[in-house]
């Protein structure tokens, strides 16, 4: 008798965990597993900024220097977590553009900073003055374009001193902005609140499937993102598009941090779960383009634990992400009761 509880048991959990969920349960178990948690984790990259922008600018030793390069890379690799979800705290206000403005391709960061670093103007260490600048001087690009200045380098010298306080200035308002993000999401009637309660009474979300959608949509900006901006330039020559925080060395790292994001929010959303029988053979296939995505480095070599015997050309990537997206945005969503409309990311 025992024994036949136990078997019921497990088949019981066993078909409860093969049904697919609710847009509802979609929708909660991507914010709760995936969204906050990395929201979370860039706030907390972000308040580990000033300490160490601080020692290097009283020291500037090779120690200080490599305590705010890890620093920084953590940040960067946090951020790129979260690039895609481009709605909500990070889309209000202009949020995403002032933590990080890349891509840049007019060079906005270095020309509107180079006249900033001329004026000297220390106004703009005071509360609330730098948010009142472009977007560019505002964030991460910002602050990485101080940190490997090779004529003045941050530190304790003269010519370094309105560099310093720039760069104070920006790691001060990345915190300020991260922390809204945060409690933009988070706060009793914040946009958490918002996308578990739709209804007529909600200005967002007037259905559970509404949510639903957001977040696949997020989920889709991002293929078409990392596929567009870090992978295409690779593909084709002619368009010139600096890698992410080039200069810092973390284009590969921006790279595998937004992939692996991605993977886990297609994980968290378990839009499979609502296949058919007959349509089976998708989950063996985004099995395979996860592998393939996974292979490289995002920057031309083969990625660290790769799972592919051989590795994949940035055309071949590039073609399986579009793949990937046409397939969740025509198929996977539409099994699933979610009208997404996304034909235009269907990349080429």
């Amino acid at each position: 008798m025992l024994l036949s509880f136990f078997v019921m048991a497990a088949l019981t959990t066993a078909v409860s965990a093969a049904e697919p969920p609710s847009h509802l349960e979609m929708v909660r178990t991507a914010i709760e597993t995936h969204i906050i948690p990395h929201i979370d984790a860039l706030k907390t990259a972000a308040e580990a900024l000033p300490p160490v922008v601080e020692t290097v600018c009283k020291s500037g030793s090779p120690e200080a220097r490599h305590a705010l390069e890890k620093k920084f890379a953590d940040a960067v690799t946090a951020y790129a977590a979260v690039d895609f979800l481009r709605f909500g705290p990070m889309l209000e206000k202009g949020r995403r553009e002032q933590i990080s403005f890349w891509p840049d391709p007019r060079g906005f960061v270095s020309r509107q900073l180079r006249m900033i670093l001329v004026n000297k103007d220390e106004k703009l260490a005071e509360p609330g003055m730098l948010a009142k600048q472009s977007a560019a001087v505002q964030g991460l690009p910002a602050l990485e374009a101080l940190m490997h200045d090779k004529d003045v380098p941050l530190g304790p010298t003269d010519p370094a001193h309105f560099r310093c306080i720039m760069a104070k200035a920006i790691v001060q308002n990345i915190v300020r902005l991260t922390s809204e993000v945060a409690e933009g999401w988070e706060k009793p009637g914040g946009w958490k609140d918002k996308m578990l309660n739709p209804g007529s009474e909600n200005d967002t979300y007037k259905s559970a499937a509404e949510s639903a959608v957001e977040i696949v949509k997020a989920f889709l900006v991002g293929l078409s993102l990392t596929g567009d901006l870090q992978l295409k330039p690779q593909v084709d020559s002619k368009i010139k598009l600096t890698p992410p925080y080039q200069r810092s060395g973390l284009q590969k790292q921006f790279y595998t941090a937004s992939i692996t994001s991605l993977h886990e929010l297609y994980n968290a959303l378990r839009l499979e779960a609502y296949l058919k029988p007959d349509m089976a053979w998708m989950k063996g296939w985004s099995q395979g383009t996860w592998r393939t995505i996974e292979s490289i480095d995002g920057a031309g070599g083969r990625a660290p634990g790769a799972q592919r015997k051989d590795t994949p050309t940035a055309r071949e990537v590039f073609d399986r992400m579009n793949g990937l997206r046409n397939i969740v945005a025509n198929r996977l969503s539409t099994a699933a009761g979610l009208t997404v409309g996304f034909n235009e990311l269907d990349g080429d």
